[in-house]
């Protein structure tokens, strides 16, 4: 089966962009990769992977479990069938927003707290108040937009 070469080098930049992001193997990325691709709700069979990605059954096995365990993928039986299915977990998205989210409230509060000792002078250190209050006005504006974007995807569901 021929494929068309612009849709090969997106997948490749993704399955690199996932290894990056999401810290996985080659084959891990590969996987999560070729599932979002798929898109199917009904889901994609162990074996399907193993055949279109020409990797053994035990190296699929664990890739798989990995990203079941970080929630980013999700697998099914089907009533009549032994097999299992995998398909992406649709709440991923919203997931991995919130965790970003979060990351940001952190790094606000750490940066606020340094901020107050920089001000009372308790901590000599170069100055960037300026700078530090344009971060912190920057971590508040990007906490506010993912939270409208979390409850616009909290919709859809």
């Amino acid at each position: 089966m021929q494929y068309d070469q612009g849709l090969v080098e997106l997948f490749q930049d993704y399955c690199t962009h996932y290894e990056q992001v999401f810290h996985i193997s080659p084959l891990t990325a590969q996987i999560y990769t070729y599932i979002m691709f798929n898109g199917h709700r009904d889901g994609i069979t162990f074996d399907e992977i193993v055949e279109k990605l020409n990797a053994s059954k035990s190296s699929v096995s664990n890739s798989l479990n990995l990203l079941i365990s970080n929630n980013q993928i999700e697998h099914f039986n089907r009533i009549d069938e032994r097999k299992r299915f995998f398909r992406l977990n649709p709440n991923f998205m919203m997931m991995r927003l919130e965790m970003i989210r979060n990351f940001l409230d952190k790094e606000q509060g750490l940066t606020s707290k340094l901020k107050q000792y920089m001000d009372s002078q308790k901590l000599e250190t170069f100055s960037c108040l300026h700078k530090m209050d344009i971060y912190i006005e920057h971590l508040e504006k990007s906490k506010a937009q993912l939270t409208e974007t979390i409850e616009k995807l909290k919709g859809q569901i």
